[in-house]
Formats: structure tokens, sequence, C-alpha cells
């Protein structure tokens, strides 16, 4: 009943009447959108292609404006003022299916999009461990795993319907311990249910390469660094935290012609990074940053406040709550 309720009442609430006037009292913010994997046929809790174009074609018809990130960062230092209706998209990760299926249809739109990448997945050294946990999940044959953590024993019940959630479970698990402790523990995980992990990352998990990437900016797509191995900082100690951080922009300036000196920090949480990776980015001339705390970028609310923690909206899967984080009615529930 919630959900269809939405359904009427979203749609009528978020047009350009109303929004006109509600705008007034409430305000607008500018969201910034966050893409991780994309698939070319529409499932369950998926963003795929046709969802993607619909989303965009609505933002079009409905009179919004796409800029990049680059332009909203550039505006906020500089204080000057941006379109009313703006609109920001960025994609984390650096897989080769986020190229081939969801690149094509920003261009196809002329949307600006920053690809957020982990520097070591492009050098085609590792796969995140986040992805290692989700093919563990997909590819078992059991029903049912009880893995014996050092501090907890969980009990996933695995079949078509909940592997969302078990897939959620572990990374929930995994996101709490040190960073050194993730490797032993996904091994203890792929025994638990009775598979080999691979050492390469499957065809599902390829990454870009840089030659690849390289083609992309060409084509504007802008470039920017999400750490080298996508731990979480929080999690590191300050020497290797650092090393994560500049050595994934190093490694983007050596590659690429014009990367974006715009962090995107792993995981994103408001416990995965603090004053340390903030300083750090500030000190070595970091234009800001970006999480996946949900809200908004407000241009008449101080906005330089939240320069090195700028929040985001996962792409909802479906158009209703696509419309309302684009609209004044979520703008006015994230009002501070």
């Amino acid at each position: 009943m919630k959900t269809l309720l939405k359904k009427l009442l979203i749609p009528p609430f978020a047009s350009r009447l109303v929004s006109r006037v509600a705008t007034r009292i409430f305000g607008r913010g500018i969201p910034i959108f966050l893409l991780h994997r994309i698939t070319s046929e529409t499932t369950n809790n998926s963003i795929s292609a046709d969802h993607l174009r619909r989303c965009l074609q609505y933002l079009v018809d409905n009179g919004y404006t796409f800029i990049s990130l680059k332009t909203l960062v550039q505006a906020i230092t500089e204080e000057t003022p941006l379109p009313e209706k703006s609109v920001v998209f960025t994609m984390d990760d650096g897989f080769l299916d986020q190229a081939k299926i969801a690149v094509p249809i920003f261009l196809e739109f002329n949307c600006p999009l920053t690809f957020f990448v982990i520097s070591d997945l492009l050098n085609q050294n590792l796969w995140p461990w986040d992805a290692q946990t989700s093919w563990i999940i997909n590819n078992t044959r059991k029903n049912k795993i009880t893995i014996d953590f050092p501090d907890e024993t969980l009990h996933l019940e695995i079949n078509e319907d909940n592997r969302h959630e078990a897939r959620e479970l572990i990374r929930n698990y995994f996101k709490e311990v040190e960073a050194t402790q993730i490797p032993l523990l996904l091994a203890q995980l792929a025994k638990a249910a009775e598979l080999d992990l691979p050492q390469k990352a499957p065809q599902q998990y390829q990454a870009l390469d840089w030659q690849q990437a390289r083609d992309l900016e060409k084509q504007g797509i802008c470039f920017a660094p999400h750490s080298i191995s996508h731990r979480i900082l929080s999690k590191l100690d300050s020497e290797t935290a650092e090393k994560e951080i500049l050595g994934s922009w190093q490694q983007l300036q050596n590659e690429l012609v014009n990367p974006l000196n715009v962090f995107c920090y792993p995981t994103g949480r408001i416990l995965d990074f603090g004053p340390r990776e903030i300083d750090i980015l500030k000190n070595h001339g970091f234009a800001g940053a970006v999480s996946t705390i949900p809200g908004y970028i407000v241009p008449d609310n101080n906005p330089t406040k939240r320069l090195y923690s700028m929040p985001r909206f996962e792409l909802p899967s479906n158009m209703t709550d696509f419309i309302q984080y684009c609209s004044w009615i979520e703008h006015a529930k994230h009002a501070e």
C-alpha cells in the first residue's frame, strides 16, 4: 500500500507547478548520484541500462541541467551560481561492464560523468574485497553457510530471494574489521561456501585498463581517484591511508591527461573517513572529496563546509524514488 501511494503521489507533487511553489518554501538542493554495477537487462534491485536511460530522459523532459562534478566543485569554491535544477552523476570502481553499458548512455544524453577508479583494479593487480564477497555468495551451491569469525558466528540462509541480504550482511561485517584481516576472512568465507576463490577476477568482474580509460577520457569522461585497493581508510594506519590516497592520485596523473583532483572515500560512510583523511587531502591540494552519505549540496547553506565530504545518493532502482530524490520532496526531508 505504501509503495502504491508513493507511485500515485510522487509524480504530481514533483510536477513543475507544485515544485515551483514548494521550492520557494523548502529551497532546492543539488543531488549527486552514484552508480556502481549496471546490468544490460532489468532484474530485481538492479540498475539496468533501460532504467538509467529512463532516469536521464526524465531529467531532460523536466528541465533539469546536467553538470559535471568539476563544475560543481568550482562553483562551490568560487561562490558562483549554478543552474537552479542541476544534477551531477558519478560512478565508482572501474569495472569494464560499467564502461561498456553505462558510459555510452551518458554520452548519448551528453551528460557529464565522473568515474572514480581504484588504481590497482585498473592495474589488473586485484579485484576488490567487496566484489570477491559478492562472487562467493552468488556462486556457492550451499543453501546455508555458518562462518565462525573471530568475534562472531554468522548464519547465512542463501537462496535466489535473499542472496542480496546475505551479501550485505557479509559486506557490513567486513566493513567493521581491520583492513589487514579481510584476506583471511575472505578465505574463510570461501571455504565455508565450498569454493576456491580465484586469484584473478572472473569475467563479470573484469576491470578497465588504462588504455580504455584514456579512450574514454578523449570522449569526455572524467576520471578521479578512489584509492589504490579500496580498503576502508579509517581501518588503516596513517601512513597506509595516506599512501592509498596519494598513490591512486599519482597513478591517474601518470596515466591520464586531465584527471580530477577530487577523491572518493572507499565505501564512504561517515565512519570510513575523518579529520585525518580530510587533512591529507587538504595538505596535498585536493579540491574536495565525495562520500556515500545521503544528502544534497545546498548552494545557499555554506556548501564549502561539506566540500571534503560531499554527499551522494545511490541511484534508486525505481523511477518513483528517483523522481523523489530529484525533487523538493526529498530535499525537504534532508533540510538542515
